[in-house]
């Protein structure tokens, strides 16, 4: 038994689309879990709408909203399935994603969680394009311990899509649930789980990746993305290597990684106009990369930045890659 599990807030009609893509690929005896975060649009109505035609899907109501944490791991919580799918209220699974990440941890116990690539559906006003992201191998793809940090150095972009994820039980089990420090919670449980359990990367598109200007991570924005990412893995760090040069030399070779991708994150601002998403990363490259540059610079780098951002004549996109 299959359980999927979904998050929303908000989403009527997008949540509406994820839980049909869903029954679509389920069995009778396997369920969807659906927590409603106390929204205030018509959520509540299209969910029991859903589940008066189709007894599969379990809704849930919270009175307050929680923001986001507590709901998705009291949603997970409500499951009865050995293996539990993840998916965000705002995605689709591609068609056989679910067959396939069952067959394969079936066929390999040895597996606790499999994930895959995805389709970006990039949305706006007038038009949507699909934009498959590239397969990262042939074959299937495993993590574990021993290389999960040069794999998060690697690729830092998207170590993962949270809405890929098929785990086994006792992965959850183990783990534990979502971390409430986090914003960005549910890297910090990746790369947790992958710690306990080796994770396969399968060479496929799992779900399409709705990208859309009410997307969570462009509130969130990347600079604060960004910061939550180095905390999360130099804690990763720490606990992997208690002491000694090969904790230094990753240390370094992890901040070094990341000072790029902000420098490289300024860069792409600017090109885009959103002046405000420059100086925050610029800000975050000073001081959250395990270095403090001093006041001056750090103030005449964002004068910089400023003056070049008045000097052009930008037009921003309506949504940006989180990263």
């Amino acid at each position: 038994m299959i359980s999927v599990v979904i998050g929303t807030y908000n989403r009527a009609q997008m949540v509406s689309e994820a839980i049909h893509a869903a029954l679509a690929q389920i069995q009778p005896e396997d369920e969807i879990v659906v927590s409603n975060d106390a929204s205030s649009d018509a959520t509540r109505a299209v969910l029991r709408a859903i589940a008066e035609r189709h007894p599969t899907v379990r809704v849930f109501h919270q009175e307050k909203n929680s923001g986001g944490v507590a709901n998705w791991n009291f949603a997970v919580a409500q499951t009865r399935g050995d293996y539990i799918a993840l998916c965000s209220d705002d995605d689709q699974y591609s068609p056989g994603h679910l067959k396939s990440s069952l067959e394969y941890l079936r066929a390999h116990p040895r597996i606790g969680m499999v994930h895959s690539s995805f389709i970006d559906l990039i949305e706006k006003r007038d038009s949507c394009v699909m934009a498959p992201r590239p397969l990262r191998a042939d074959g299937p793809l495993i993590v574990d311990r021993r290389n999960l940090l040069s794999y998060l150095i690697r690729y830092y972009d998207w170590p993962f899509h949270p809405s890929t994820i098929v785990m086994r039980r006792e992965v959850w089990n183990r783990v534990g649930p979502f971390d409430h420090t986090f914003e960005l919670t549910d890297t910090d449980w990746f790369v947790r789980a992958a710690e306990l359990f080796p994770v396969t990367m399968l060479p496929r598109h799992g779900v399409v990746n709705r990208r859309h200007a009410g997307n969570w991570s462009n509130r969130m924005g990347s600079a604060q993305m960004q910061r939550e990412i180095f905390q999360i893995v130099e804690r990763y760090i720490l606990r992997r290597w208690v002491r000694g040069p090969q904790r230094s030399a990753w240390q370094a070779a992890w901040r070094a990684n990341v000072r790029l991708r902000l420098l490289l994150t300024v860069h792409a601002r600017l090109k885009t106009g959103h002046a405000h998403a420059a100086l925050s990363s610029w800000e975050a490259l000073c001081q959250g990369t395990g270095c403090s540059v001093p006041a001056a610079i750090q103030r005449a780098g964002a004068a910089v930045l400023r003056a070049w951002s008045s000097y052009r004549d930008f037009h921003p996109p309506e949504s940006v890659s989180p990263l």
